[in-house]
């Protein structure tokens, strides 16, 4: 097995071995690198203590350095930078809080430091010099397509519960199955997740939702998790067809996918107890409802939808009834003649502002908002009527 390292990487390493210490690649990028998948970062592991790194290396960051992280900046000849997480060998402690471990002892054991890891797939290591490091068969795992817990699971989760939830997530990415043993342990420690704080809980879920294999999530309640997630999440109904893998920036439309079928309070609660930004709460509320409905395709009507929707999310709908198999093309002929021809939809497309009323010696308060309302009105039904002057006609 040979890994292309970037050469950031190649540099680090190199000049960690060149001061007298061992250092890898560790982790999630060697998995994607075995793979053939673009990791979206990439961690070194290495002997040398905290303050040897610093003294290593020019530039660093102390971002963890009790934990034995320092984050190495390497700056380029095009003025880019690269930043990349440098921890030494490490033995955890013991994990009062479920989460983080209370203490870490620094060891020289690159073995001590993979066994303290999550999954198999996750505890491999690699250098130009040594190849690839796999003590516990992740490669093996990796061609089985499983997820593994390195040594015995209920330790691992009991560890940290996240790990319960990663375990999911990660045979949703990959579209791996969950070894028994780590299946069972998860069942076991499924009431470990109570500890596990709301925002890690949401960003998990988040990743698993927006991967390719979205129907995972059912996994997640048959694992017995469901009490230990959120406020409604019971009701969530993955689609029954493939979805494509999004960016998480786009989470709002896998969560109206989910809450489809639900209230848009339920939807709602949900969101709000796993302390989800308003943006992405808005969002699902917005769309789920409209994902069942039968657009109508009356021009009119379709853009006073539109004009309450808003455009990014009508044409995130469109976009999803696609995705779930619902023949939209009509109505999406009539959204492209509409935009076209400029007809049209919001407040801020009328000839006249609410300023031109004021002006024009309407008093300000609500008689403006009624005037321009009934206006929208009119210019949807007929495009041709906005116009200042044929508005002032009409209504001043």
């Amino acid at each position: 097995m040979t890994i292309n390292l970037p050469e950031d990487v190649i540099y680090m390493i190199e000049t960690l071995e060149a001061a007298g210490y061992e250092a890898y690649a560790v982790g999630g990028c060697v998995r994607d690198s075995c793979l053939g998948r673009t990791p979206d970062d990439w961690d070194v592991t290495t002997s040398a203590m905290p303050e040897q790194i610093k003294a290593t290396f020019r530039h660093t960051v102390d971002t963890g350095i009790e934990h034995g992280t320092v984050t190495v900046l390497c700056y380029h000849g095009d003025g880019t930078m690269g930043a990349y997480e440098v921890t030494t060998y490490r033995i955890d402690g013991n994990y009062a809080d479920g989460r983080h471990p209370d203490h870490v002892e620094f060891t020289p054991s690159l073995t001590e430091d993979l066994k303290r890891r999550d999954f198999t797939i996750n505890a491999m290591a690699y250098n130009c010099r040594c190849g690839l490091v796999d003590k516990f068969d992740g490669m093996g795992d990796l061609q089985r397509k499983v997820i593994r817990c390195v040594g015995v699971p209920a330790e691992r989760f009991d560890e940290d519960a996240l790990r319960i939830l990663r375990a999911v997530r990660f045979s949703a990415q990959l579209g791996f199955e969950i070894e028994a043993e780590t299946a069972a342990a998860i069942r076991e420690k499924a009431p470990n997740l109570a500890r596990i704080s709301k925002e890690r809980v949401y960003t998990e879920i988040t990743k698993l939702i927006c991967s390719a294999r979205h129907e995972r999530i059912e996994a997640v309640k048959a694992l017995g998790m469901t009490p230990y997630i959120g406020e409604g999440f019971g009701v969530t109904e993955p689609a029954d067809v493939s979805l494509p893998e999004i960016p998480t920036e786009k989470r709002c439309l896998r969560y109206a996918v989910l809450f489809r079928h639900a209230l848009p309070e339920t939807a709602a609660a949900f969101l709000k107890s796993l302390k989800a930004d308003n943006d992405t709460i808005r969002g699902t509320v917005t769309l789920a409802p409209m994902l069942e409905a039968e657009l109508p395709e009356d021009r009119y009507e379709l853009k006073c939808i539109i004009g309450r929707m808003g455009r990014e999310f009508f044409e995130d709908l469109l976009a999803l009834k696609e995705e779930l198999g619902q023949d939209v093309s009509v109505v999406r002929a009539i959204y492209v003649d509409v935009t076209a021809k400029e007809e049209p939809i919001f407040l801020k497309d009328l000839a006249l502002t609410g300023s031109d009323l004021v002006k024009a010696g309407v008093t300000p308060g609500p008689k403006v908002g009624d005037l321009l309302e009934a206006m929208l009105e009119a210019v949807r039904r007929d495009p041709a009527k906005n116009a200042a002057e044929e508005l002032e006609k009409l209504y001043l």
